[in-house]
């Protein structure tokens, strides 16, 4: 698991995004829970990415 850790930002982005992208392409676009959603997995993923570079750097 602590080999995955640094990696859940990024998951998180790319499964946002791939809920977003099937939204698009279905019908389901208008159900606004699927789009927000995705949007908070993208939001998550980017503060999970950002905390993990700051606890990885030494400043």
């Amino acid at each position: 698991m602590k080999k995955l850790t640094p990696f859940v930002g990024i998951i998180l982005i790319i499964i946002g995004t791939l809920v977003l992208i099937a939204t698009r392409f279905s019908t389901l676009s208008t159900h606004n829970s699927l789009l927000i959603t995705g949007l908070l997995c993208i939001i998550a993923g980017i503060w999970f990415h950002i905390r993990s570079i700051k606890h990885d750097s030494r400043f």
